[in-house]
């Protein structure tokens, strides 16, 4: 079903319309602005199509790199350490979640606050740490932007509940965590960024497995109108 409190009823249509054009090369920015004017949609749906509907070739190979929870059993977990908040922080502010057709979770807007003065980072935190808690990786390394304000304190705090909650694991705060993970060759990449999912072999999706454990929602799919 449309999550009416977002998306429109011409949305399903805009959805087929937006995928067609764009599976004819047709560039994105004309494609939203003219499949947009016609259905009249607003800027959030505006957002999903650009962000959920990706080519269907570059969403199944993306699709295939998707792992399960099992397989991360035992396993370095390498975590984009801000997307993974982010995704948890949005979701608890209320933000508008669904399933692209590629496969990852996404949200309709972008964080724009200080992550590491946000109300929500505490409670973000615990739920990462408590879903962490109950699973068996050998090891887990979660890595933060220098730019970022207040990375080194987060990152301190980071390692203090790694103690906390009995997980083998580090914090790092590095220049660029997209471009270690893109370089990195060691353990499975946690991340929902488009860019490093499209450099790595396999990738797990921590934030919805996170909002999965704790919250169950049912989460709306584009591929229920591309199928």
């Amino acid at each position: 079903m449309i999550s009416k409190k977002y998306l429109s009823n011409d949305f399903k249509n805009a959805v087929k319309d937006y995928y067609y054009l764009l599976e004819n090369d047709y560039s994105k920015k004309a494609t939203i602005k003219l499949i947009g004017d016609r259905y009249r949609l607003t800027g959030l749906e505006r957002s999903v199509l650009l962000r959920g509907i990706i080519k269907k070739e570059k969403a199944l190979e993306r699709k295939n790199k998707l792992l399960k929870e099992f397989e991360i059993n035992n396993k370095l977990l390498v975590i984009d350490c801000y997307n993974v908040l982010m995704t948890v922080i949005s979701y608890l502010s209320g933000k508008f979640f669904y399933i692209a057709n590629d496969g990852f979770l996404r949200d309709a807007g972008e964080f724009h606050g200080k992550i590491g003065k946000s109300e929500g980072i505490s409670k973000a935190l615990t739920l990462l740490f408590k879903y962490l808690s109950n699973n068996k990786m050998e090891r887990i390394e979660m890595y933060l932007d220098s730019p970022v304000t207040n990375s080194k304190e987060l990152s301190k705090n980071i390692c203090m509940l790694f103690d906390k909650y009995k997980i083998i694991g580090n914090s790092y705060v590095v220049k660029s965590a997209d471009y270690y993970l893109i370089h990195s060759k060691d353990g499975i990449c946690s991340t929902s960024d488009s860019t490093i999912i499209d450099h790595k072999d396999k990738i797990f999706d921590l934030s919805y497995f996170i909002l999965k454990f704790f919250f169950n929602p049912d989460f709306f799919n584009l591929d229920r109108f591309l199928a």
